[in-house]
């Protein structure tokens, strides 16, 4: 077979369905054995689009994504959502086709240095030099995507070499066992440093969503009566949002997760990045004498930024599942009484939380503009259980958050980097990994406009995705910052560029022109109705609505 077929047998074996991608000149080799490989083609009308659909397919399914963009063009379209993806830590295959070898001494139209444009988003970078190192060349990136640190890497494809003819039987890359155990004595450790806490607490970053350990970290926190947070930038379902000992996401600055940690004595980390800041602020988050026990596969995160008691590099979810076995033996019946007690503690005070703003979402309820509590307070209450959401909503995301249960796993996707036009495509790749699921995409309406054209693809698959804009006309998120900042134009109310207005964007007009059915809500008393018949809809929908316009300082 000649190497492109060789290539799609490959990605075949290796258990690939999907191709997400937008195709270019330098890709029509590759894409002439697409038809007889098995696999299906996603086509994104810019490679922005093709990327984070790939993005979201792969961290919904748990699987390697793969996508095929337009050499340096399409490739540098691309960009944005490939660093997104590396902060993911998604497992990801990208390749460009590249410009014939034989002239690019001559500098074509079209050819760059891909390797060079790709290596500070990914594992591995890599141009194909011969047409025989093609089959070893992709083996390779399918296991380093798939070895924690999982992640991106990148593939230049000449579009000669993939004419050319090799011997290969086209199998997969090589089955590798990756969870790691930990050090039985950095468990007993870790073990004796939580078990003496008098008030522990627990921080879940996306690695534990990304090693399957949230029914393990569970396990561990009410064993312990521990009140979990998430990292300050989560973007997985890493614990039950709707679970007692959950208080939701740190604020991302050094002393608001220093005031969250409050009295806690001990720490426990767990697949999280420590930390991601929004801006920069003074101050540190851990006290001096605070023990902090970090948990990752990737050893790099351990103790990145602040010194830890203990590190232990492994699987989460091995290591989860040691820890607890040896934190029963390990605690004492005093210590069993008191994580009883600090349980229900924080259940009630979870409890009365909860309640405030449930009465503060409803009192919203004949309110117009349409205030972002409510309109999230109602979508959550039309929604199935195992329902998913993916957002980049922005000023939106804090309701969002508080609003939707995210009670089971795999419920909830966002941006890693706040990369606007990611989640436009990724929601298509989330719907795809998880057909059975209804997903729901709460989008800014300055994110929309970055990666619009996502709308034709879910159209042209015809999936069910109900896209929820909540439309303030402007990007509200910088006018928040500039407040923040205290520059002195904020203080005249002057935002350059930050208003979408003169003219306003019609959502409805550009979804029905892209093939998706749309409404537009602007009174509260109307917004159940038309949430209820969109997110019924058998193909995609989107519902624009007009929500509050004011903002106010995010620090």
């Amino acid at each position: 077979m000649n190497v492109a077929a060789v290539l799609m047998e490959i990605l075949r074996a290796a258990g690939v369905r999907y191709l997400f991608g937008n195709p270019g000149t330098t890709e029509l080799p590759f894409l002439d054995a697409l038809p007889d490989s098995g696999l299906e083609y996603v086509l994104g009308l810019q490679e922005a689009t093709a990327v984070a659909a790939a993005d979201g397919y792969a961290q919904a399914a748990g699987r390697v994504g793969v996508v095929n963009v337009h050499v340096a063009p399409g490739l540098a379209n691309g960009l944005s959502i490939l660093h997104n993806a590396a902060r993911a830590k998604t497992p990801l295959v990208v390749t460009a086709g590249q410009q014939d070898t034989r002239f690019l001494m001559d500098a074509p139209i079209l050819a760059a240095d891909l390797v060079r444009m790709a290596e500070p988003f990914t594992k591995w970078s890599y141009e194909l030099r011969r047409a025989d190192e093609a089959p070893a060349a992709l083996r390779r990136a399918l296991k380093v995507a798939l070895t924690p640190p999982t992640g991106p890497v990148f593939l230049a494809l000449p579009m000669d070499l993939l004419r050319g003819v090799v011997e290969d039987a086209g199998g997969g890359p090589p089955e590798i066992a990756t969870r790691s155990r930990p050090e039985p004595a950095a468990v007993a450790r870790a073990a004796e440093l939580l078990a003496r806490a008098r008030a522990p607490l627990v921080i879940a970053g996306d690695g534990v969503a990304r090693s399957g350990a949230l029914a393990p970290l569970v396990a561990l926190a009410e064993l312990l009566g521990a009140r979990v947070h998430g990292e300050p930038v989560y973007r997985r379902t890493n614990f039950p949002g709707d679970h007692p000992l959950w208080r939701g996401g740190l604020f991302p600055s050094p002393a608001a997760v220093g005031k969250a940690l409050g009295e806690s004595d001990s720490v426990l980390i767990v697949g999280a990045n420590v930390f991601t800041w929004f801006l920069h602020t003074e101050g540190a988050p851990f006290r001096r004498e605070l023990s902090v026990v970090q948990v990752d596969d990737d050893p790099w995160e351990i103790g990145r930024s602040y010194p830890v008691s203990l590190g232990i590099v492994a699987d989460p979810r091995e290591t989860l599942v040691e820890l607890t076995k040896a934190l029963a033996t390990t605690l004492t019946d005093a210590a069993r009484t008191a994580a009883r007690a600090r349980a229900e503690t924080i259940g009630r005070g979870r409890a009365e939380i909860v309640a405030r703003m449930r009465a503060a979402a409803e009192a919203e309820s004949q309110r117009t503009p349409i205030g972002q509590a409510y309109l999230m307070h109602a979508l959550a209450s039309l929604l199935p259980r195992d329902a998913v959401v993916v957002d980049e909503s922005a000023t939106s995301l804090p309701f969002v958050l508080r609003s939707m249960p995210f009670a089971t796993p795999a419920s909830f996707f966002g941006s890693k980097t706040g990369t606007l036009g990611w989640g436009m495509g990724a929601a298509i790749g989330v719907q795809l990994a998880l057909p059975g699921r209804k997903v729901v995409a709460t989008i800014g309406d300055g994110s929309v406009m970055y990666a619009p054209q996502a709308l034709w693809t879910a159209a042209r698959y015809r999936l069910p995705i109900t896209y929820i804009v909540p439309n303030n006309t402007s990007y509200a998120i910088l006018k928040s910052g500039m407040l923040s900042l205290d520059l002195p134009s904020a203080k005249r109310g002057i935002f350059p560029g930050m208003d979408l207005i003169d003219p306003e964007i019609d959502y409805v007009g550009l979804a029905k022109a892209l093939g998706v059915r749309a409404e537009r809500v602007e009174k509260p008393g109307e917004l159940r109705e038309v949430l209820a018949e969109c997110l019924a809809s058998a193909g995609p929908s989107l519902v624009d609505v007009a929500i509050d316009r004011g903002f106010k300082a995010m620090l």
